[in-house]
């Protein structure tokens, strides 16, 4: 999405109510495959233990503690440098058998994640949405005994969504399930990856199985759901879990429309482990960083997937410069490598499980506990909230000829909307090529928002 200097973010803001409003305010996109669209995620923010709270009824999402999820949040995130988000999802609380569906979806559930998901598409950001603390034994457990069970339940639950969404564009992504594991197990978290116990192979096996479930249920519904991409992840969603010779990416229908799902806490000692005794960045945890990076390209981009790393921080340990250092590095090999990152935000600072410490954005304040961490993140990545001057807003220019608006583009025009400077759309155009000219009958001050393949961006004009 396009960012703005001061002064157009104070013109833009009054047509505002217009632009966000209408879905067309996002490019229509489509067509792309997962390595394209990969390359257009910058990085994501996670809105942890929201949705994906375990409570029951329509009040669910506050039943961990934190508030009711609004659209301000998710423009907070977006005004950061964020440009994807991923909604995390459980299901397991608002499902019953209705006759048609074993596990048939609670229509005002399903009503609330669709208002929190519009929040951000509307806001042109890409979206991930998922099957997320379901892992039991009466919803989805990888293990023989439930495999049949576990394989209807994500049918049911991705044909009940997909048919929901099937005509949102490829901003929203699916991702089939959240680290599946087998709950209990001494090696519930951990395993070799080259000589796994027996539990965590048949678990590996059927994760591929139930992975190629929920993929086969999407595409069957149809619409946007067979140009959709969609992420798979392995064993507990580790790097180990997809570079295991059991693991398997399902067969697709679709073309170049999967990208394989990987959490990330590394270094763990570093990022997550209340027993080591201090938290203090070294160049150790470079080197576990470089290894994981170096797994995703030579394991698994090396096949033809990409890869994205849905969950990652570093735990508060009251230590936010060696925070940072990480941030440089672990953000650094996300660049260079080509992985976007998803930043694990649960609105937690404090709390006395030091491996959960993981809250970014106040969710009742919305500010940002420690903005120097974010901007580390966005600096380390390359983006400036304070330029025009991005790849975007280089590939067009618009300029006033009488009463007309020319716009032309190095990119191919999707669509245009020419707003008033009080919110009013007054004009609009699609698929226009390289070049088009509106007329607008008016003198006045006019917002230009042009779609092309590369994102959203808005400019401000003069009519005189």
């Amino acid at each position: 999405m396009k960012h703005f200097t001061n002064a157009l973010k104070k013109a833009f803001c009054l047509a505002a109510s217009f632009c966000l409003a209408n879905s067309a305010f996002a490019a229509n996109l489509s067509g792309k495959s997962a390595s394209e669209l990969a390359k257009m995620i910058r990085v994501g923010w996670n809105l942890g233990n929201s949705l994906d709270a375990t409570g029951q009824g329509a009040n669910a999402e506050t039943s961990w503690g934190n508030p009711r999820t609004t659209k301000e949040m998710f423009d907070k995130v977006k005004e950061a440098g964020f440009n994807a988000v991923r909604i995390p999802v459980s299901w397991s609380t608002h499902v019953s058998n209705n006759g048609q569906y074993q596990f048939a979806i609670d229509g005002q559930w399903m009503a609330r994640v669709k208002e929190v998901v519009n929040y951000a598409y509307d806001n042109g950001m890409f979206v991930i949405i998922n099957i997320h603390h379901d892992n039991d034994q009466w919803h989805m457990f990888p293990s023989n005994q439930y495999l049949n069970q576990s394989k209807k339940y994500v049918t049911d639950i991705w044909t009940q969504v997909a048919k929901e969404f099937a005509d949102y564009d490829q901003h929203l992504i699916f991702e089939t399930i959240n680290e599946p594991r087998v709950v209990g197990d001494a090696n519930e978290w951990w395993f070799v990856p080259d000589s796994p116990t027996p539990s965590v192979a048949e678990a590996i096996q059927c994760i591929n199985q139930i992975n190629q479930a929920a993929v086969d249920a999407i595409r069957n519904v149809g619409g946007n759901n067979m140009d959709r991409l969609v992420g798979c992840p392995g064993y507990v969603g580790s790097i180990d879990g997809v570079t295991t010779s059991n693991f398997k990416a399902p067969d697709d229908k679709a073309q170049n429309r999967l990208w394989i799902s990987v959490h990330a806490y590394t270094p763990y000692d570093f990022c997550m482990n209340p027993d080591k005794q201090s938290h203090a960045w070294n160049q150790q945890f470079y080197y576990d960083i470089q290894w994981l990076y170096n797994s995703i390209r030579d394991k698994v981009m090396s096949k033809g997937y990409p890869v994205y790393i849905g969950e990652t921080s570093s735990s508060n340990y009251f230590n936010t410069e060696d925070r940072k250092q990480w941030e440089k590095c672990f953000f650094g090999f996300s660049k260079d490598y080509g992985v976007p990152c998803f930043l694990w935000d649960n609105n937690t600072v404090d709390n006395k499980d030091g491996a959960e410490r993981h809250g970014y954005l106040n969710r009742r304040t919305l500010q940002w506990f420690e903005p120097s961490l974010i901007t580390t993140i966005m600096e380390t990545l390359g983006w400036n909230p304070t330029s025009v001057n991005d790849e975007i807003a280089n590939e067009w220019s618009v300029y006033a000829d009488g009463n007309s608006i020319r716009i032309n583009s190095t990119a191919e025009i999707k669509n245009v909307d020419v707003v008033s400077i009080n919110g009013t759309k007054v004009a609009g155009l699609a698929s226009c090529g390289n070049e088009c000219s509106i007329n607008v009958n008016h003198n006045g001050v006019y917002i230009v928002v042009i779609n092309t393949e590369s994102g959203t961006s808005v400019k401000k004009t003069i009519v005189k």
